[in-house]
This record gives structure tokens, C-alpha cells and sequence, in this order.
């Protein structure tokens, strides 16, 4: 996925900013009914029909924002009184972790399949024969479609000779490889939960800004401001979100400003899933499985769960690196609250499950955060930063392949086993590598899974390119001083400490 900050990023952005702002300067109950008429009237640029609609959508777009669902029960409340229900009431874990707005949704009133000018008239007239619902009909010499009858299954477009039946796919639609977002009989968007993997491809897609997620800004600034210990876990893909290139220093002060009682690198956690991984490939592969399935990506796993049950055993049982490293801290920091930040919208889902994360923020939630609490990281000195505990090979899970070479790295520890790695990027991808290791046609035997494109560093909840961000996570790994997880002693103690409360299957 290609990073752009358009207006409708800037629009999302900004709701993000300005309720948290109103949250944490106490504002929110009081203000918070006379905000989206505020945003309404500072905004330069009118994109729907009146002003009543602009302030509707900005209404629903805070209520996500305050982490409320967009429920019918939602629906005439003052926001007021959602706000007061938000602060008090702990949010529901088995509703969708992404939304459609219904009334942000154009509807896309385009034909999926039209005929384009390169129609011939030829005598064959395989487009009409191929319709069985006598959609096609032959108008001034050339072939039309007649959307009233059109079903969109798109036997025309195969039997066209010329190619001059178009496919057009609604982006939405486009950016959701698993059929989850479909259009109703008005051509608004919905979401079928039974296949979303809340991998947050929609959300960027829509150019209507109308699919978005449940935020957690205002229980987090409640912990912040509150009186319990917080902790924050960095994901490796923070590098270069925050204009600090491959530096964590000036970042690490901003989040101790913003009221973060310590700061912890999820590569560590990493370092111990590459580790865990490694020996459980040589424990399963080839001995009773024929090739095994990163847990890292969430959203991957759920795919699999979900729309390839037959391999569904075949995927690592260890937690994902988020998880692991909450893990540790929680030996120490039992109450704390554990507040993951990192790129990835299904993580919200992941942490709510795994019962040792409390919360999570996205990239572009922090930003809010830091710009609402007049938090500006280029004030911020440089500090000598403390060492890693983690390795290059922990920090490189952020991009595309970053398991793969760091399982490579750890599986020298074993010397008998036969490692062949692949790597998917993108769920498509995923599914078409996933086929391959089913036919038994695939040339290796571990399959990296990645729901985004470029890995974590291209989730939908960053603030910079991914091929940006990349150079400065090569150079960051550069710097480590332990360089690959197979030499990483501090992981590999901790991993017998932990042993295994690190499988998902374990019911300790």
C-alpha cells in the first residue's frame, strides 16, 4: 500500500485530534455536542450537499473516534450523552472492529461491467449469448447493457473476443481480497463480519473516508492522566513515523511527557517469537507437518482461521510478538496498564483477546494524542538512548520478509532442520502462496504471512510510506549491537523463563 495523506486522511486526522484534545483538557462532556459544527465551519472545502450532512458525518466519524459503535441505539443520542456512556462503560468485544458509515458512503453508483467503444458489432455476438438474463441488447450498432437487468456475474466480459467489456470494481470492494465488504440493494457498503479480517485495507481504500475504526484515545488519556502505571510498547515499525528518522530517543521523551511511566521496544518481543518459531519448526517440520504458518500478523491468522480452515494447523502456535512482549513486562508490572502502539488496526481485536495488553494506539492516534496534549517531538533534546534489548532480526519483523530472515537466523540452532522460507505480502498474495503449500507445489516449507502490503511498516494506521520508512529501519537494525536473534542471549534466557506462556495453546 502506498501512503497518501489526502483530504480525507486530514479529515480523519483532525476528528482524531480534536476530541482528544477536548478529553484531555476535560472538555469533552461539555464541548463535545458543539464540535462537529467547529470542524464544519474551519473546514475550507464542502464535499457533500449541505452543511446538516457535513455536520451528520463529523458526528459519526467522533463517535468512532470515542470508540463507540455506530449502532441504531447510537443514533439520536446527543453526543454528549455518548461520551458519558464511552468514559463509563467498557466497549463490546464482539462487535466489528471496523465500521461502514453509512451515511459518509457514496453508494458508488458505477456499472461493475460496461461496454467500452472497442465493441465491433461483431456477427458472433458472444456477449448477448453468454447473458442469461437478456441484459444485452445491440443499440446503434453496438452492444449495450441495460443495468436493470444486469446481475454482475460477468459471463459477458469472459465471452467478449475484443476485451471491450469492462470490469469496474468499487474500491472498497477492490481493497478486500476476501469478498467481506459487499454492496446492499442501494449500493451502500456493509461489512460481512463472518469474513473480515480487520486487516484495515477498506479504510484506506475508500475515497469517501467512509469505513473507519473504533478508537481507544479516551480510555487511554484516562490512564494517562489517572493514577495508574502505564506502559508503553513501541512496535518496530515506529521508526521514522514521527519525522525522528531511525532515532527512539526524542520519541521515548515525548511518550514519558505524555505521561507514560515506561517505555518498552516490542522488537524484543520479537526476538523471542523468532526464537519460539524456530524451534517449533524443527519440533513440527518435517517430523509430523509438512510446512508451518507465521503467527505474527493477526490479521493473517484470521484469514486462515477463517477462509483456509484446512491449514488452520499448520500455523505456529506462539503469540505474536505484541503479545510476548506484554508477557514479560506483566512478571514485573501486574496492574499496570499495557498500551501497544504500532500501524496495525487488528491488533485492537488481538490485544482485547489476549487479556495482557489493555489497549492499543495506531500511529496516527499517537500523533493525535501528541498534538492535543501540545506535544511537539522537535522540541524534544537528544538523549542518550538506553540499549536494546532487542536484535536487528527483531527489529526487521516490521517489514516484508523480517520473519523469514530472522527465522533463518534461529533456526541455525537446530542443525537437522531443513529451513526453507517464504514470504506473502498482501492477503491476495497470502492466499496464492497458501494454494501453492496446499498442492504440495510450493518450494519451501515456512510461509511468512503478511496481511499488508510491506509488511507492518505499509499498515493502515502509519503515518509514512513504507519504502521511506524501510531505509530508516535498515539503518536502525545497522546500529543494534546484537545482529541476529540466534545470538540474542538475553531472548533466549527469557524464553525458558517464559516457556510456555508463550503458545497460544498453552492454558497456563
Amino acid at each position: 500500500m502506498t501512503l497518501q495523506v489526502n483530504e480525507v486522511t486530514k479529515i480523519r486526522r483532525k476528528v482524531m485530534t480534536e476530541t482528544a484534545r477536548l478529553h484531555w483538557n476535560g472538555n469533552l462532556i461539555k464541548e463535545i455536542d458543539q464540535l462537529p459544527e467547529r470542524l464544519t465551519a474551519e473546514h475550507e472545502h464542502r464535499y457533500r450537499c449541505c452543511e446538516f450532512k457535513e455536520k451528520a458525518i463529523y458526528a459519526e466519524r467522533i463517535k468512532l473516534a470515542m470508540g463507540l459503535s455506530l449502532a441504531p441505539e447510537h443514533a439520536k443520542k446527543r453526543l454528549s450523552t455518548l461520551a458519558r456512556h464511552s468514559l463509563t462503560h467498557s466497549h463490546e468485544k464482539n462487535r466489528s472492529q471496523v465500521e461502514v458509515i453509512d451515511i459518509a458512503c457514496d453508494g458508488c453508483p458505477i456499472d461493475k461491467y460496461f461496454i467500452t467503444n472497442a465493441c465491433r458489432n461483431c456477427l458472433g455476438h458472444n456477449c448477448q449469448q453468454a447473458c442469461r438474463r437478456g441484459a444485452i441488447t445491440i443499440v446503434g450498432n453496438q452492444a449495450y447493457i441495460d443495468q436493470s437487468k444486469c446481475v454482475e456475474c460477468g459471463m459477458c466480459r469472459k465471452a467478449c473476443k475484443y476485451g471491450a467489456i469492462l470490469e469496474v470494481h468499487r474500491p472498497c470492494e477492490a481493497a478486500c481480497p476476501v469478498n467481506a465488504v459487499i454492496a446492499d440493494q442501494n449500493r451502500k457498503a456493509i461489512i460481512d463480519n463472518g469474513k473480515c479480517t480487520d486487516c484495515g485495507n477498506c479504510m484506506v481504500s475508500c475515497p469517501f473516508g467512509a469505513i473507519s475504526d473504533h478508537s481507544q484515545l479516551l480510555k487511554i488519556i484516562d490512564w494517562l492522566k489517572g493514577e495508574e502505571k502505564t506502559v508503553a510498547m513501541v512496535a518496530p515499525a515506529i521508526i521514522g513515523q514521527m519525522g525522528q528518522k531511525e532515532k527512539l530517543g526524542p520519541l521515548f521523551q515525548a511518550l514519558k511527557q505524555l505521561g507514560f511511566d515506561r517505555v518498552e521496544e516490542v522488537s524484543f518481543g520479537a526476538d523471542l517469537v523468532a526464537l519460539g518459531e524456530s524451534e517449533e519448526f524443527a519440533n513440527r517440520v518435517p517430523v509430523k507437518d509438512p510446512y508451518m504458518l507465521s503467527s505474527c500478523c493477526p490479521a493473517f491468522v484470521k484469514f486462515v482461521k477463517i477462509h483456509r480452515p484446512g491449514q488452520a494447523e499448520y500455523l505456529s502456535t506462539m503469540v505474536s510478538p505484541m503479545v510476548a512482549m506484554a508477557k514479560t513486562l506483566r512478571e514485573d508490572l501486574p496492574l499496570a496498564k499495557i498500551v501497544f502502539i504500532g500501524p496495525c488496526v487488528a491488533k485492537k481485536r488481538e490485544a482485547m483477546e489476549s487479556k495482557v495488553v489493555d489497549g492499543v494506539l495506531t500511529f496516527e492516534e499517537l500523533a493525535a494524542l501528541f498534538v492535543a496534549a501540545d506535544i511537539n517531538l522537535a522540541t524534544m533534546e537528544e538523549a542518550q538512548e538506553e540499549a536494546s534489548k532487542a536484535s536487528k532480526d527483531g527489529q526487521g519483523f516490521a517489514a516484508a520478509g523480517g520473519v523469514r530472515a530472522a527465522m533463518v537466523n534461529g533456526i541455525k540452532r537446530f542443525a537437522d532442520a531443513d529451513f526453507r522460507g517464504g514470504s506473502a505480502q498482501g492477503l491476495e498474495e497470502c492466499l496464492a502462496q497458501l494454494k501453492l503449500l496446499e498442492k504440495s507445489e510450493a518450494s519451501f516449507n515456512f510461509l511468512e504471512g503478511m496481511a499488508c502490503s510491506g509488511g507492518c511498516l505499509g499498515g493502515p494506521g502509519a503515518l509514512v510510506d513504507n519504502r521511506q520508512t524501510k531505509r530508516f529501519l535498515d539503518v536502525r537494525g545497522s546500529q543494534l549491537e546484537c545482529q541476529n536473534s540466534g545470538d540474542n542471549r538475553l531472548a533466549i534466557e527469557k524464553l525458558k523463563d517464559l516457556g510456555h506462556s508463550l503458545h497460544k495453546s498453552s492454558k497456563k
